[in-house]
């Protein structure tokens, strides 16, 4: 039996409601397969890139202080 048989046994034993459902998943999974693949973007090109640069400020301790602030609501 072919996968394509296969599939077609399974959703003739579905009631109406879930054959619709699996009608809609193939739809979707047939848009993503024809959609454009997006474009990698470097970070580097984002705004917040480069924010901490040229500022005197130790990032593992302003990001434990931060850490340290939510501890303390518990």
């Amino acid at each position: 039996m072919t996968l394509l048989e296969q599939i077609q046994k399974e959703i003739q034993l579905l009631p109406p409601e879930k054959q619709s459902e699996a009608l809609d998943f193939i739809l979707f999974l047939q848009k993503q397969n024809n959609a454009k693949p997006r474009r990698k973007i470097s970070l580097r090109k984002h705004p917040a890139y480069g924010s901490w640069r040229g500022k005197n400020i130790n990032a593992i301790k302003y990001q434990q202080n931060l850490r340290s602030e939510w501890d303390n609501r518990l």
